[in-house]
């Protein structure tokens, strides 16, 4: 598996991983699998980002699903910022786009069986239909815009995916995952968050130079306002993640 180092912020647990490592640590659950005779159990991965991290404040539930999951990457700069103000100066983003960006072209090579979930209507469909143009040897498996429930995963399970990207939005496709991933069978479940609407050509990314200074938020929230209402914490979570700074590094030079 990848090297990382876990880590906490706020309470939330979050690894300290790059692109890169995420996408091996992803090939090395699939290839360390039981359906390749290994004895790796089933790994979901949570694209952490700051309102996650408030969620996870006030919903134990979906705090137990975050603290169980097999990997929790950083998505979200103010989760990279908290990161590198605890003393991770090497921190960076791994959002969910660039992680199967990056796997993607693994999981071609390796042969590893991708099914698409959520997302709504036809998304889920036209997505395989592009990534497939992409990369023509990429086996998608399902692509299924369902709701998340029990239906679902058996209609998964019988295309014996490796992984399975969820696309419900933050709470549901990691409760989904969570509940269902063993019955499906997958090696690894990804909570994808809006990646099948940009891979469905519904939604266009922010441009590279709003990605790099860190703006993507700000980029989303004006051309999908309805985010609005989950981005109220975000204000709270910097003060609060601040606070923790400021008492972290006290406790550092009481120490």
């Amino acid at each position: 598996m990848a090297a990382r180092k876990p880590t906490r912020i706020l309470g939330v647990p979050v690894d300290v991983i790059d692109v890169a490592q995420a996408a091996e640590w992803i090939v090395a659950r699939v290839e360390t699998s039981p359906s390749k005779r290994r004895a790796s159990p089933p790994g979901v991965v949570v694209t952490l980002n700051p309102e996650m991290v408030m969620l996870a404040r006030r919903d134990p539930a979906f705090a137990a699903i975050v603290e169980s999951a097999a990997l929790r990457v950083p998505d979200g700069i103010g989760v990279v910022r908290a990161l590198r103000r605890r003393g991770y100066p090497q921190a960076v983003r791994v959002g969910g786009v660039d992680l199967l960006e990056d796997y993607l072209p693994r999981a071609v090579r390796l042969g590893h069986r991708i099914a698409l979930a959520g997302a709504g209507p036809r998304v889920a469909e036209e997505a395989a239909r592009r990534l497939r143009e992409r990369w023509p040897d990429l086996q998608v498996v399902a692509a299924d815009g369902g709701d998340p429930d029990a239906a679902l995963a058996e209609r998964l399970r019988r295309a014996s995916p490796d992984v399975v990207c969820a696309a419900f939005g933050q709470k549901r496709q990691e409760v989904f995952l969570q509940r269902h991933l063993r019955h499906i069978g997958a090696a690894v479940g990804i909570g994808v968050g809006g990646w099948l609407d940009y891979a469905a050509g519904g939604v266009r990314r922010a441009p590279r130079m709003v990605r790099g200074a860190g703006m993507e938020w700000a980029w989303r929230l004006v051309i999908q306002p309805r985010r609005l209402p989950r981005q109220m914490v975000l204000p709270l979570y910097w003060v609060r993640e601040r606070r923790e700074v400021v008492r972290l590094r006290g406790l550092e030079r009481g120490s």
